[in-house]
């Protein structure tokens, strides 16, 4: 197992490091035998690795099963943080019988301290988009990499959300829509135009906007370039 790269120290004492962060989690050192998750740090090559396994000595295995008697490294395991409203999470024990699987991702609505105290939106899987209620041990704080990914998805999800709303996929243009464009290219501007062409299957959408010589101009463009302002079925200069 190759040494950790994005461990980043953020407390020292007496020139020994004694809080680290490792994927959004604070670690701090601890004293005793290794567990599971720990990191480990071997001062003398200034490297950090991930123990995967404990031997029968209660030493840290690491780096290609390698297990280092204890006086030759520093342990730092997680700090245990209650999660809070708005977290986003991953299940990693379920019961089978609720839905949701472990390695589902899940962001935190609610905690009301009871038995189940925390109501969790699912992210992710066969059951994205509903509720579960989980036990704290049931869950852990989602990474950095896990967070940014769920809310790519969940932006995406309320993108599609909007546009299915009026019936439509995601950037279908049709005649008569009012549009943002920002077309450096051709418009030479940034402005308001029509649709005066459906979107086609190469998704480009034909916009007719006055351009920066002040003349009606159309020209075909991508969706990246367009926001829908008014769908036509909205207009008000329309029967």
């Amino acid at each position: 197992m190759a040494a950790l790269t994005d461990v980043k120290t953020i407390d020292m004492k007496n020139g020994e490091i004694t809080k680290v962060s490792y994927e959004g989690s604070e670690y701090e050192r601890v004293e005793g035998d290794a567990k599971v998750g720990d990191l480990v740090h071997l001062a003398r090559v200034g490297a950090f690795y991930k123990c995967y396994d404990v031997d029968s000595e209660g030493d840290a295995v690491f780096s290609v099963g390698i297990a280092s008697n204890r006086s030759k490294y520093d342990l730092f395991r997680k700090k245990h943080t209650r999660l809070k409203v708005g977290d986003y999470a991953r299940v990693v024990d379920w019961p089978s019988r609720f839905k949701g699987v472990e390695g589902d991702l899940v962001k935190v609505l609610r905690d009301d301290r009871k038995h189940r105290p925390f109501h969790c939106e699912l992210l992710n899987g066969n059951y994205v988009g509903q509720n579960i209620w989980a036990r704290e041990s049931e869950l852990v704080l989602a990474t950095e990499a896990e967070v940014a990914a769920a809310k790519e998805a969940e932006a995406k999800r309320s993108i599609e959300a909007k546009w299915a709303k009026i019936g439509r996929e995601v950037d279908e243009y049709k005649v008569g829509d009012i549009v943002a464009y920002d077309d450096q290219c051709w418009f030479g501007n940034s402005g308001i135009g029509e649709v005066s062409e459906a979107t086609n299957e190469n998704e480009n959408t034909y916009v007719v906007a006055t351009d920066n010589r002040g003349r009606r101009s159309r020209f075909y463009l991508s969706s990246e370039k367009l926001t829908l302002i008014t769908p036509v079925e909205a207009r008000f200069d329309r029967s």
